[in-house]
């Protein structure tokens, strides 16, 4: 699709046109048309109504082919069951439409029936669609609001691509009040045919772009996504996220509100952190994640030390605890110097350590002295200064105070002032004096932590399919009979082709076998595809320590099992160090996703696992397992010998593999996997292979 990759008509048009333009106020089509003509756009603007002959001033044409020349890009807003009609007549035309008219995949099957029919349309004619059911667009540095939100923002860096076109009005609200500006604002609606990888692709290429900011509410391609945000970092942009649906309820309320799937909330996470973008946890890490990127360029090594200087302990002691509990920042040392400089001109009962507390009567002199001397020490890599208005506060001339010393030092200095009426006027005044101020210390500090993380990007490229695996495993299960899951015999000669270790087992459902080798104490187990679960169903009997107990054991599970196809295998009693799990799933929009962590009957209430989103690297497994949710495995916590980082990794990619080559397999489960910080080998002692979602 030629046209589809370049959409620079589409947002800097030097002709756009709108179509349901209405002279009356408060219709939509009125308040684009007004925004449009109100702020300098420069290019030539056609209204479209066959029922009016002017509005605000201009001749308004009965159709777009009217108009007698191409325009670059062109506004809808009538009625969603006439979009599709006036599109196909209008191509020869304008090949870029921005569809404002609701009425389609939001609404029901009606509604998804037209979007179909829609983005069969845009596909068919080479054109771009945004939306539909959208706000419309902004792109301030060339005048053009071509959306039914008021105003213009300020001119600026960062992009901003919104699913929701309600939240994007909330966004440039909030950015007109902190003083932030937009390289262009763009609400994808139902993003139909034009969704956030192909508008991070076109901001890769925008050089009044640094920063692409984020809210969705649901992806679907996924991969397309992650390889457009890893190709926008790579590039030297910032990516920021802000997702919806985290729980059951906001997944329903988004279905209705765009039709979306929302996906997995941990999933979604752990892809973002495969591609080295940020992910904001609320609106307001959002902004301050924003905030961030405008004034902070510089690149810091190693952990960030913070310095914090407050005229009140609360607040001091609080914003320590957060900066303890998060990665990659710490509260600075203080350096000899330092302290005895402060010692000396400070009041006796103030704090010289980090945090310093400069007491509640601090004087802009007290200020001026604290942050002066954590900008000069070395050991200070960020300035954090909190103030609550105290009645010998200062707080405008304190205000004034930081935005000078910031102006003069390359070291950010954020500010946190604690308060309402009587703070509202420091913080415009820093706002506007391009100093970086937060509703909180917490919001700060956890901003700061999101923003200074050092990220990698990992491979999205998918792997070459081994033909040969992938023919074995094609043949075991189209033996399977329709059956949903594998029997454990299958399942080993799958494990085994793809080099996962599993344990030794013997199938006794016929009686023994006088060759076996069991030695005592062993395990009996039910194998049957229908029961996934063995231990709940009572389909395991341990310890088995002599031959009449074996007798006995297997005799009671096939009465307890008595179902065709039930099978009796007896496994050795192994010993257990430490359990862990290791899944796959097969991801309705990522793909290929495997869980790793802490196994066992244990496993859904300590919930200690990490994601993996495939493609997978080693260097990428073994990142995340040496900084994950089970990392403690592998840095001698207490005085242990570390475990097996390559054995398991090898597992974890091994089976990300089996799952990418063999698409019929939709889950796969080790639980457990024995691991051990000694000689002994990591072993899988059960594993199963589903091929049927009935069955999970």
């Amino acid at each position: 699709m030629k046209q589809k990759q370049n959409f620079s008509q589409l947002f800097k048009p030097r002709s756009i046109a709108v179509i349901g333009a209405s002279g009356t106020k408060g219709k939509v089509g009125n308040m684009i048309a007004h925004n449009i003509t109100t702020h300098n756009y420069e290019g030539d603007v056609f209204f479209v109504n066959p029922k009016r002959t002017k509005i605000l001033g201009k001749k308004c044409y009965a159709s777009l082919s009217d108009i007698g020349q191409e325009v670059d890009c062109t506004v809808i807003v009538v009625p969603g069951q006439f979009v599709e009609a006036i599109i196909r007549e209008s191509v020869n035309v304008c090949k870029n439409f921005v569809v404002i008219s609701a009425g389609f995949g939001e609404t029901g099957m009606d509604g998804h029936n037209r979007e179909m029919s829609l983005n069969a349309l845009a596909m068919e004619k080479d054109i771009n669609i945004l939306g539909p059911n959208c706000l419309g667009f902004l792109t301030p540095n060339i005048g053009l609001n071509a959306s039914f939100a008021e105003g213009l923002p300020k001119v600026g860096r960062t992009a901003v691509i919104s699913q929701s076109g309600a939240l994007a009005v909330a966004v440039m609200d909030k950015a007109r009040e902190e003083n932030i500006g937009f390289s262009s604002v763009i609400s994808i609606g139902n993003k139909m045919h034009i969704g956030a990888a192909e508008l991070i692709k076109y901001f890769i290429q925008d050089k009044n772009t640094d920063t692409i900011a984020l809210y969705l509410e649901g992806v679907d391609r996924g991969h397309l996504f992650l390889k457009a945000i890893a190709d926008a970092v790579h590039a030297g942009k910032k990516v920021i996220v802000l997702k919806a649906g985290k729980t059951q309820a906001a997944q329903e309320a988004i279905a209705l509100h765009t039709g979306s799937l929302a996906g997995s909330d941990d999933i979604f996470t752990a892809a973002l952190e495969k591609v080295g973008a940020m992910r904001a946890e609320s609106m307001s890490e959002f902004f301050a994640l924003v905030r961030f990127a405008e004034h902070y360029k510089s690149e810091l090594s190693g952990v960030v030390q913070i310095g914090i200087v407050t005229n009140a302990g609360g607040p001091g002691v609080l914003a320590t605890d957060v900066v303890a509990s998060q990665v990659g920042i710490k509260m600075s040392k203080l350096s000899s110097t330092t302290k005895s400089t402060l010692i000396k001109k400070l009041p006796q009962a103030a704090s010289v350590h980090n945090p310093v507390d400069l007491l509640g009567d601090a004087t802009l002199e007290r200020y001026e002295i604290g942050i002066k001397k954590l900008i000069t020490d070395d050991t200070v890599d960020i300035v954090l200064v909190l103030l609550t208005p105290q009645d010998q506060t200062p707080v405008n001339e304190i205000a004034q105070l930081i935005i000078d010393l910031q102006q003069k030092t390359k070291k950010l200095i954020l500010t946190s002032f604690i308060g309402g009426e009587r703070v509202k006027t420091a913080i415009d005044m820093m706002n506007n004096g391009r100093v970086l101020h937060f509703d909180s210390p917490r919001t700060a500090i956890m901003a700061t932590s999101t923003f200074i993380k050092k990220r990698k990007v990992y491979a999205i490229t998918k792997k070459v399919v081994n033909n040969d695996r992938a023919d074995f495993v094609k043949n075991i299960i189209d033996n399977a009979e329709n059956r949903s899951s594998l029997y454990l015999q299958e399942c080993a000669d799958i494990a085994h082709k793809y080099e996962i270790p599993i344990s030794n087992f013997w199938d006794i459902t016929k009686g023994l076998d006088a060759k076996s080798k069991i030695k005592y104490p062993c395990v009996v187990k039910v194998d049957n595809p229908n029961v996934l679960h063995k231990t709940d169903r009572g389909g395991v009997i341990l310890p088995i320590n002599n031959l009449k107990e074996l007798y006995s054991a297997r005799k009671a599970l096939l009465n307890r099992f008595d179902e065709s196809g039930t099978r009796i295998v007896v496994q050795p009693m192994l010993k257990i160090k430490t359990e862990l799990i290791i899944g796959m799933k097969r991801d309705p929009i990522f793909g290929i996703v495997i869980v790793a962590g802490l196994g066992g009957i244990y496993t859904e209430v300590f919930k200690k696992v990490n994601f993996y989103i495939a493609p997978l690297t080693l260097r990428e497994i073994k990142h995340t397992l040496e900084n994950g949710n089970i990392a403690f495995l592998f840095d001698g916590t207490r005085g242990e010998n570390s475990y097996n980082l390559n054995s398991i990794s090898n597992i974890i990619y091994n089976m990300a593999l089996l799952g990418s080559e063999n698409p019929k397999i939709i889950a796969i489960d080790i639980n457990p996997l024995l691991v051990y910080n000694d000689d002994t080998s990591d072993v899988a002692v059960d594993f199963k292979i589903i091929l049927s979602a009935g069955a999970l």
